[in-house]
């Protein structure tokens, strides 16, 4: 598998993922939203993180699961877009 690289991408696949999984039917939610304020948990934070090695072909690191990184969705796919780029792909 290919990682995806493109950040625009990859965070439609992490709302589209929250959205099915997670975050309240009817809430306001799109990839700038703060994913605390959309309920994604520790919980929910390793299914995400599970399924960006499974569907994206990235796996994130531990060292990389900072605070700037997982602001919201479109931080985390930038993160997961600069990852592919250097050739992290899940193992």
């Amino acid at each position: 598998m290919t990682p995806e690289k493109d950040p625009k991408t990859i965070a439609a696949q992490l709302c589209e993922f929250a959205r099915t999984n997670f975050v309240p039917e009817g809430a306001n939610f799109d990839e700038n939203s703060s994913l605390s304020h959309a309920g994604i948990d520790s919980f929910a934070l390793v299914e995400l993180l599970l399924f960006c090695e499974r569907k994206i072909g990235v796996r994130v690191p531990d060292s990389h699961l900072t605070g700037n990184n997982l602001t919201s969705m479109a931080t985390l796919a930038k993160c997961i877009a600069e990852l592919a780029r250097n050739n992290q792909p899940a193992s």
